[in-house]
């Protein structure tokens, strides 16, 4: 019996890391790359209720080539941005299209033009927008008018309010139910270990940003997935070692969602990007605000990990304390 359940335990790890090896490859062979932006000016003339146009290159540096486009920021009410080309296998060229409204203030706006995809631009270039009564050679002087903030805003104040609610619910339903909630807790972790995995999964494919700029932080996800299926498949496949697998789950969830909050705070992976503390947050809770360098669904999957891990380190702690021995 005992050989019978090691080897099968052997086959089920084997297979697990035959997924994590074959996933790294795919996920490796999809862009890893850098780019730079070049404008063919640095400032551009428009007049209010028109467009003007400029050439762009980016240009591939480093890694492999992958599908990147262009991102302007601050964003502006009066000012839009369209591009002849966009999410294309860098080196290319195309145009870059300013529009400017009908009631825009006249005056100078600066943005910052990056790449943005799986081959990111390190640094931003500067391109300054003048905007006139009528259209002019030389750029108007006139005091610059009030713009669009270009601090970036992100939704953690949301998302620290769930995960608080996530602790306080399972918490309280355990501690005044106990043993009774053990069954229950057991099917609940298995629910949030499946939204960890996916949500580890979708970041893994998705995130280029974390393959290129935190690429310790990329290969410390690759290893949390691998040890939770692990895990997971000892809990709930091998009574003998049901409990170790609880406490081991519980303990490495608990320092992993202690770690994604220092990652937040220290401003990771992303100092080397943006060299700002505050674009930690940003980028893991800014849901695509410009200036943040986040991607909706990249932010959407760092939540449901933050709060499924969260879940799964109540749930199997509490299994571990409570469960009969």
């Amino acid at each position: 019996m005992v050989s019978m359940a090691a080897n099968k335990l052997l086959f089920y790890l084997s297979i697990a890391v035959i997924l994590s090896v074959f996933l790294f490859g795919l996920v490796h062979a999809a862009g890893v790359g850098t780019s730079k932006v070049t404008l063919s000016q640095s400032s551009i003339n428009v007049s209010r209720g028109s467009s003007s146009s400029l050439g762009f290159t980016i240009t591939f540096v480093s890694g492999t080539p992958w599908g990147t486009s262009l991102s302007e920021s601050p964003s502006s009410s009066y000012i839009t941005f369209s591009t002849s080309k966009s999410d294309v296998d860098p080196t290319y060229s195309g145009t870059l299209t300013v529009s400017v409204a009908k009631n825009a203030p006249v005056g100078k706006y600066t943005f910052n033009v990056s790449a943005i995809g799986d081959d990111p631009s390190a640094s931003p270039v500067t391109l300054t927008v003048y905007v006139s009564n009528s259209s002019v050679s030389t750029p108007p002087s006139v005091t610059p008018p009030v713009t669009t903030a270009a601090k970036p805003t992100n939704y953690f104040a949301y998302v620290g309010v769930i995960f608080l609610a996530v602790i306080i619910i399972l918490l309280g339903l355990g501690l005044s139910m106990k043993k009774k909630f053990v069954k229950s807790a057991n099917l609940a972790m298995l629910v949030s270990v499946v939204l960890s995995l996916a949500a580890a999964a979708y970041l893994l494919i998705y995130d280029s940003l974390l393959r290129n700029s935190g690429m310790l932080h990329y290969d410390i996800l690759i290893i949390f997935f691998i040890l939770t299926v692990v895990l997971a498949y000892l809990v709930y496949a091998n009574k003998k070692m049901h409990k170790t697998a609880l406490l081991v789950l519980g303990s490495l969830s608990t320092l992993f969602v202690l770690a994604m909050f220092l990652d937040a705070i220290l401003g990771l992976p992303l100092t080397s990007v943006s060299g700002s503390l505050s674009y930690g947050f940003n980028y893991l809770f800014g849901f695509g605000a410009p200036g943040t360098l986040s991607l909706y669904g990249v932010s959407f999957a760092f939540t449901v990990l933050l709060l499924s891990v969260t879940a799964t380190s109540i749930l199997s702690l509490f299994q571990f304390f409570y469960s009969k021995r």
